[in-house]
């Protein structure tokens, strides 16, 4: 039997909320590791868009300080891989919807 459009939508609805609560969690790991981050890096000060290049170039980064952005970009990553299959379902129940 096919789910309403009605059915649909609360799904829809469900995985928008499970996709906030990624989020959510994503950004308080983040804060918790960027805070860990600061006590090593000074550069970070400066803002993270400003470490990342000075990471990228590779002038002078502390073992530390590159093992702490290793895990920033896995946490990254997981929370990204996550929030890409619930907006995956979204958009297949989107196109089951329309029929």
């Amino acid at each position: 039997m096919m789910p309403t459009k009605e059915e649909i939508s609360d799904q829809i609805m469900q995985l928008w909320d499970e996709i906030f609560t990624l989020q959510d969690k994503c950004r308080e790991e983040l804060d918790i590791k960027y805070a860990e981050w600061r006590k090593v890096e000074p550069l970070l000060d400066n803002g993270i868009d400003a470490m990342l290049i000075h990471i990228e170039s590779m002038k002078g980064i502390s073992a530390e300080s590159l093992l702490i952005y290793k895990e920033v970009k896995v946490i990254k990553e997981r929370y990204k891989q996550k929030m890409d299959e619930k907006h995956a379902k979204i958009d297949a129940l989107n196109k089951e919807g329309k029929y």
